[in-house]
């Protein structure tokens, strides 16, 4: 149950954060890099665009060591598995 809860004041949070950017950032700009030039758009959707896109390299960069874990967690349950069909169960009474 704890975790619903660190999930909403984690989407509670992100929500304010967005609403505060937009109430403050309506100036008009637009992003140079070398020879492009991106159209002008509130500084609201380029910082939003942003943190969307550390939001998923982050999540991308997590990927391979979930992959990692999980794969541990089948192998060693496997292994438990095994060990416990191996050893006989105790006498009941």
């Amino acid at each position: 149950m704890s975790r619903i809860w660190r999930i909403l004041a984690a989407l509670i949070a992100i929500a304010l954060f967005l609403f505060a950017v937009i109430a403050v950032n309506q100036e008009q700009v637009s992003i140079r890099f070398l020879t492009w030039r991106s159209p002008e758009w509130s500084l609201y959707w380029w910082l939003l665009i942003a943190f969307l896109a550390g939001a998923v390299v982050g999540s991308a960069a997590l990927l391979p060591g979930r992959a990692k874990g999980a794969l541990r967690i089948r192998r060693l349950r496997k292994a438990l598995d095994e060990a416990e069909q191996r050893t006989p169960s105790p006498p009941a009474g």
